[in-house]
């Protein structure tokens, strides 16, 4: 086996040359200029898409790995880690005439260890059967040998059975919990409804949440559930019509933990209000309250209310001018958390901010305002709401009332 030594990078090595490193692909115009003992990456991809895929076992499981031409990986792993695979963006580089460069973009399926996870690989051999190596940051040996495309498609059928297996017996629970509760939508993803579903002493229903024009309606439906079938479980639902389609039952499906409907112009998406939590503290761009679209309850706020991409966010009522005819601004401060398994935001109240203007007691005048009482109200309950988009906007429905109001970037 021909002694070489390169090394898989994560991608947070790679991205380097963002600040100020020299782009590494450009040194590959260059790779003819090494000497013939070394490693080349044109060479490490003649290898690695030479063959149908690789194995490796590692923490006692076994991962396999099949690269393409095009700069894609699938990563795989056996039944021990019951995750679907995983596919990832590879490069490869090298620095100077001794080390190469294999990048893949998230670890593959590796990631799921838990214990000496490993991104990056430190190869002390090669041929175009083997590769001999050890983790970088752990240094644990590991050896990556050619498997043929039908021992890969084995192991992925004996692990999907095991999947199946493992879902089929935790279909209730999943139902349950992280499947609770998700969006109805058309199959171009226009949102219909919000679905909770809840089972209490093996009864199940599940509760509708739509716009009716601009009434926010709850309907209750029962259902039955099925895990009979081995494909999947089945939920009936008895009468349930979205957007005038007929929906008679939800499927879960033990493959892949994948919720549909029975009816393709019906979709199940598992959107959850806490992915626009995270982006909320994280990346948010002010958003203005739309006061033509919001409940009767809203109804009257005054010229501008918006949520600021301030730190900390705000809700930020400008109420107008006071008698001298000078306009401000009144910041009342939010913290933003969700509850990953109900799918409710909440937004806690944290005080009030005069960033422009200080006329008196403000915050209290303002208060005094029925209907942006009545807004800052609904945002501050403890109950939380369900935030979701549509499109352009992005909308915030109670969970058991009629109030809810959407907003636009």
């Amino acid at each position: 086996m021909k002694k070489i030594t390169y090394i898989l990078m994560s991608l947070c090595c790679l991205t380097l040359y963002s600040c100020g490193m020299t782009e590494p692909w450009k040194d590959w115009e260059n790779e003819g200029n090494l000497g013939e003992d070394r490693l080349r990456p044109s060479e490490v991809k003649r290898v690695l898409c030479g063959a149908d895929g690789w194995k490796m076992t590692y923490e006692d499981v076994t991962f396999y790995f099949r690269f393409g031409e095009e700069g894609t990986a699938d990563s795989d792993s056996d039944e021990k880690i019951l995750e679907n695979s995983v596919k990832t963006d590879y490069k490869l580089d090298f620095q100077g005439g001794e080390i190469v460069l294999l990048t893949l973009s998230n670890g593959g399926m590796m990631r799921y260890l838990s214990d000496n996870q490993e991104s990056t690989f430190v190869i002390t051999g090669y041929s175009d059967t083997q590769i001999t190596a050890k983790g970088q940051t752990y240094g644990k040996p590991m050896t990556l040998v050619t498997v043929t495309d039908a021992e890969m498609k084995q192991a992925k059928d004996k692990k999907e059975q095991f999947i199946i297996a493992q879902n089929k017996k935790q279909a209730i629970e999943k139902l349950k919990s992280e499947l609770g509760n998700g969006e109805l939508r058309s199959a171009n993803n226009a949102f219909y409804a919000h679905y909770s579903i809840a089972c209490n002493d093996d009864v199940w229903k599940i509760k509708i949440s739509h716009l009716d024009g601009k009434v926010l309606k709850h309907t209750e439906y029962a259902m039955t559930l099925t895990t009979s079938d081995d494909v999947k479980a089945v939920l009936d639902i008895e009468g349930l019509t979205v957007n005038g389609e007929a929906v008679k039952a939800i499927y879960f499906d033990y493959a892949t933990s994948g919720l549909t409907t029975d009816n393709p112009a019906v979709k199940v998406t598992l959107n959850k209000s806490s992915d626009i939590v995270d982006r909320y503290n994280s990346s948010w761009k002010t958003h203005i309250v739309d006061r033509d679209y919001i409940c009767d309850k809203f109804a009257g706020m005054p010229a501008q209310v918006e949520f600021d991409d301030r730190s900390p966010r705000h809700i930020v009522v400008c109420p107008g001018s006071n008698d001298s005819g000078q306009w401000h601004y009144i910041f009342f401060i939010l913290q933003a958390t969700a509850d990953v398994q109900a799918g409710r935001v909440h937004f806690e109240d944290r005080g009030v901010e005069y960033l422009f203007g200080n006329y008196g007691d403000d915050a209290g005048l303002v208060r005094q305002i029925e209907a942006v009482d009545n807004f800052l109200n609904f945002n501050y309950a403890q109950s939380g709401f369900w935030m979701l988009e549509d499109g352009e906007y992005l909308y915030a429905l109670s969970t058991d009332s009629d109030e809810w109001f959407r907003m636009k970037q």
